[in-house]
């Protein structure tokens, strides 16, 4: 039965509890009856789904609000009949600072006249503001009661979860700095500095990558894991190990750092490494170790070497920060190497096969045959121990942050907890979660910044409708505001210049007409199927640092060292292979370091790349489409607009006309930056105005960015 128009508000609550707390079973509500569901939260005027929200804040002085809103629909009561003190509802959430979290009171939305607005015939609930104060991964909950029983422990409170298909709602919490889209250079500390000598390979070490900060045009250093490895399995004895050095992600201790990676006790300054607080030998110091080294235990110059390895890492992050920039490592948390200590002292830490043995870790069509895969979801002992590996390293050598290897795979709760971890010990710290994944599989990763899956688009694609697709594909999935790495190369794969210098030498080999242009373009004396890569290597670089949307997916760049000279040796971190450094002082690689120095300050001085919305030219060019072989697209905010053109094409000049006139202000071109210019190219890109339409041409993989006002 439906209460009578103005029932008495005793009547209408009788309804609510007989509907909610009496007719049903919990999680057995039919929802054609009653139900409630559609929750999600505001902050900052945006409203987020409850899969996940996002707010960046200044820890400790942030004044960001939330509030939380849901809906309840009960056949039984007309909705325009109800009143505030007919039903109840409270808000529980962790994200208020509080350790094991607190009850916000919710009320129903009514107008000024005390009548219930709603959502159809949906009643809406709304929660008080609460503030996000603190960086991490929270939840929140909606609990809704027509008990009037108030005394302490009787009022019996529903959860939303159980009357319909819910889940808790989620939201990040991030420092500021990274919603501006910081840079990331992703370093192997084997390969900086390697040689070969008498036929010998020896590893480059974290010193030498010291050195190199001043040159790498990043605000953030990723370094792959510098973990103490393991070659061999302990049941069979076997060398397991991959390739030559065997796969730093081979972890045989999470607490020590690869040996090869220290600089040998023999060659150590002790005075330079006495300021980053190296902790000596009983009785020893700066003055007297050098004498007594060669003298020590092995045990004791196997700790002493660990502890200059903290000390050169310390210098490694004390030097990044007087740089301006941060430094964060690769939290391994899925396997270690076959021959870890812990096979043996905690079995219960992984998979095993009929015969007990660690299984080996499989993903897809990869096969990690030198690892053994952890038993990670929802095993406490375990957590508990991986947790205290990325608290340990920030704390012990002030390092900014993780990089998460294959979040997507882990159980959602333990990514929570170890992104409120670390940002405890450092609330200022980044948590990157690697996603090679299906989108839908990584939209509710709770990390600070996710991975927009760009390599295999930027090597193999020549047209820009799925280009333009996949991106806003990006838009749609992922909650507004999320910052995502995209790259067009990193460890797992082959160098993308490589593989464009040799796509492209085939092409010209096929068209004489098109080498031969190339050929006038570039110099005789120059090979245009390398300037062709190089060039191809500064539009996906450019892409990548301008093709998101600050209320969409916001993305930010992300390159492997070598990636910024155009390097075509992989890193290979598993063979005695060298990188190329040196080409970074030959043209045209110098040149295309110039570029990615300054492509760096174009994030800083054009804030629009990382602050406006942007607008894909798609179909409003005059008679038709967009030519598809240009990418073009308008980065724009309240201040200002920039335009962002790409030809695609390796072979073919392309032009269209583009209608600007959706801009708050008459466009004006100034401040142009040309990849051809950049990169010693005959030719220049053209932007003019056509009557009522502006007509863009571009060369041949050629690049353009203008300031319109």
């Amino acid at each position: 039965m439906q209460p009578s128009i103005g029932a008495p508000p005793a009547v209408t609550r009788a309804v609510f509890y007989r509907e909610l707390h009496q007719r049903f079973a919990r999680q057995e509500f039919d929802n054609w009856v009653v139900w409630a569901g559609n929750d999600r939260v505001v902050i900052g005027g945006v409203e987020y789904a409850s899969t996940l929200a996002r707010a960046y804040i200044q820890p400790g002085s942030s004044d960001v609000q939330a509030r939380v809103r849901c809906e309840l629909f009960v056949g039984e009561i007309d909705p325009l009949d109800v009143r505030s003190r007919d039903i109840d509802a409270r808000l529980w959430t962790d994200a208020t600072g509080h350790e094991s979290g607190r009850y916000v009171p919710m009320s129903l939305v009514i107008d000024v006249e005390g009548n219930p607005v709603l959502s159809g015939k949906n009643l809406l609930f709304e929660s008080a503001p609460f503030a996000l104060q603190h960086t991490g991964a929270f939840s929140y909950s909606i609990e809704l009661s027509a008990d009037s029983h108030v005394e302490a422990g009787r009022k019996e409170w529903i959860p939303i979860n159980d009357i319909a298909e819910n889940r808790d709602g989620v939201i990040v919490v991030s420092p500021q700095w990274v919603q501006r889209g910081p840079v990331v250079s992703e370093i192997c500390a084997r390969k900086v500095g390697a040689r070969v000598e008498d036929g010998a390979f020896h590893s480059g070490r974290i010193a030498h990558v010291t050195e190199e900060l001043g040159d790498i045009a990043a605000d953030v250093i990723y370094l792959l894991p510098f973990y103490l490895p393991g070659f061999a399995d302990s049941h069979t004895g076997q060398d397991v190990r991959k390739g030559a050095l065997g796969s730093v992600y081979a972890v045989r201790d999470f607490f020590q750092i690869d040996p090869q990676l220290i600089t040998p006790l023999e060659y150590v300054d002790w005075h330079a490494l006495s300021k980053e607080g190296l902790s000596y030998p009983e009785g020893m110091g700066a003055d007297t170790v050098t004498d007594r080294v060669a003298s020590l235990s092995q045990r004791a110059r196997a700790e002493l070497l660990q502890a200059v390895g903290r000390a050169e890492l310390r210098a490694l992050t004390r030097r990044a920060h007087a740089l301006g920039k941060k430094v964060i490592f690769d939290l391994v948390l899925m396997q270690t190497s076959r021959d870890c200590p812990l096979i043996d002292i905690h079995p219960e830490f992984y998979v095993r096969d009929e015969e007990g043995r660690p299984v080996i870790h499989r993903i897809a069509w990869l096969v990690y045959s030198d690892v053994a895969l952890f038993d990670l979801a929802f095993n406490e002992p375990l957590q508990q121990y991986l947790l205290e590996v990325a608290p340990y390293w920030i704390e012990a050598c002030d390092l900014d942050g993780v990089r998460i290897d294959a979040s997507q795979t882990v159980d959602r709760p333990f990514l929570k907890r170890i992104k409120n971890r670390i940002q405890a010990c450092k609330p200022e710290a980044l948590v990157l979660g690697e996603t090679l994944c299906p989108l839908h599989e990584a939209v509710d990763v709770p990390v600070d910044m996710v991975y927009a899956l760009m390599v295999d688009f930027h090597r193999d694609v020549e047209h820009a409708r799925p280009l333009c697709d996949f991106l806003e594909e990006v838009h749609g999935c992922f909650a507004p505001g999320t910052v995502a790495m995209a790259y067009f190369e990193n460890h797992d794969s082959p160098r993308a210049t490589q593989v464009w210098c040799d796509k492209y030498r085939n092409r010209l080999d096929e068209d004489e007409a098109a080498r031969s242009r190339w050929q006038r373009a570039v110099g005789s004396d120059a090979d245009p199927a390398l300037r062709m890569a190089l060039l191809k290597n500064a539009q996906a670089a450019l892409i990548d640092a301008s093709a998101g949307a600050v209320t969409g997916t916001n993305l930010t760049r992300g390159f492997e060292w070598g990636s910024e000279w155009g390097e075509v040796v992989r890193t290979d971190f598993e063979n005695e292979t060298l990188l190329q450094p040196e080409l970074r002082r030959r043209d045209p690689h110098a040149q295309l370091v110039q570029f990615y120095r300054d492509l760096l300050e174009v994030r800083t001085a054009w804030p629009e790349l990382h602050s406006g919305q942007v607008y894909y030219h798609r179909n409003d060019a005059e008679g038709g489409d967009v030519d598809d072989g240009l990418l073009v697209y308008v980065r724009y905010d309240r201040q200002g607009a920039l335009l962002v053109a790409h030809n695609l094409d390796p072979v073919r000049a392309h032009s269209t006309h583009l209608r600007l006139d959706y801009l708050d202000a008459e466009p004006f071109p100034t401040a142009q930056l040309d990849t051809y210019e950049r990169l010693s190219v005959k030719s220049r890109a053209s932007l003019k105005r056509v009557e009522e339409a502006w007509r863009l041409e571009l060369h041949p993989l050629q690049s353009g960015l203008w300031r319109l006002f």
